[in-house]
């Protein structure tokens, strides 16, 4: 793998175009193609097996799609991988799926043309650390990552109804229709985004060393352990407790056991497992060869595929002003790379 190209010397115009700022853009626009088509198979997945069953066969299906793939093509190599980089891989990675739980259940229980807006604001943040690191913003990737903010801000409230009020409080919160609470998902997406923004711009350290495929494989291996854990001791937990009721019915599994899901979970689940993976892998292939910034704010463009998904299958519809707060999001996304 090439290094990246030595910064003294050069000015910040200069190193960028040192770097492959075509394939980065390239790379970016593929991981946000998969990503959105990726969270919307997640929104059917989420809603018809549930969160954990989502990320629990997400990780298996992935890591021995991988495997498969790796058999004829060889995409896999640990001849560089170090002990280090191989824990911060997995450390990072980690993290990353605590946001991916949070985003499946925003995904869940809220509106889609809204939360993975949210979510994908990630980039401000890429870019805030990408600036705290010592690189320099034009104007407009400031006003890109003031705009995406505001946009987040604006886009996540909804004015409670009358019938919201009376259906949560009685009769006596007639009184208060019009109060503006949080939309539902809300506080999840806001945490998948500062995860996101986090992780994937420490991704580019073990990137470097391992690779970008090897790097995906060795999060959706230590996924896998981790989801079989969970489910190994949920379990053990269900089992300790006692699943039946007095009349001999059958309890509500909890969230962490592992059931059979219905057929309609399948085809939403593939499609999630196969898409993000193939993001991820996009995603670190690109920072491998352009800057980590530009990747990010393009990959993170996602959101503006799993919108226009939502509003022509699902036809959820927004307020005005929640358009008005996705679109200064999607144009605050797009001026952070400029």
């Amino acid at each position: 793998m090439t290094s990246p190209p030595h910064r003294e010397g050069l000015s910040e115009y200069g190193y960028k175009q040192s770097m492959n700022i075509g394939a980065g853009i390239a790379f970016g626009l593929v991981a946000a193609l998969c990503w959105g088509v990726a969270d919307f198979c997640a929104r059917g997945s989420s809603r018809t097996g549930g969160t954990f069953l989502t990320l629990f066969y997400v990780e298996i299906i992935a890591t021995l799609g991988m495997l498969a793939l790796n058999l004829p093509l060889g995409l896999i190599s640990f001849a560089h991988a170090t002990p280090g980089m191989v824990a911060l891989a997995i450390v990072i990675n980690l993290a990353i799926l605590g946001g991916a739980v949070l985003l499946y259940r925003a995904f869940a229980i809220g509106t889609l043309s809204l939360v993975s807006p949210i979510a994908a604001s990630f980039a401000a943040i890429t870019a805030l650390l990408s600036l705290l690191g010592g690189e320099q913003a034009n104007p407009l990737q400031l006003v890109g990552i003031v705009l995406t903010v505001v946009g987040v801000t604006v886009a996540s409230t909804v004015p409670a109804s009358s019938a919201d009020n009376a259906e949560a409080h009685g009769p006596k919160a007639s009184g208060r229709a019009g109060r503006w609470r949080l939309a539902p998902g809300l506080v999840e997406a806001l945490g998948a985004m500062l995860i996101f923004g986090v992780c994937y711009w420490a991704l580019r350290f073990p990137v470097a060393a391992l690779g970008g495929t090897t790097t995906v494989f060795i999060a959706k291996l230590a996924d896998t352990v981790v989801v079989v854990l969970i489910a190994l001791a949920g379990l053990l937990l269900y089992r300790l407790r006692g699943h039946t009721h007095k009349d001999g019915a059958t309890e509500r599994a909890s969230w962490y056991v592992i059931r059979r899901p219905a057929r309609a979970f399948w085809p939403w689940v593939v499609g999630v497992a196969l898409l993000d993976t193939a993001a991820n892998v996009a995603y670190n292939i690109g920072i491998t060869v352009s800057l980590t910034a530009v990747v990010s704010v393009i990959s993170s463009l996602f959101s503006a595929v799993t919108v226009l998904l939502a509003w022509v299958f699902l036809r959820e519809r927004l307020a005005r002003w929640q358009w008005a707060g996705v679109g200064a999001i999607l144009v605050g996304i797009v001026l952070v790379s400029a």
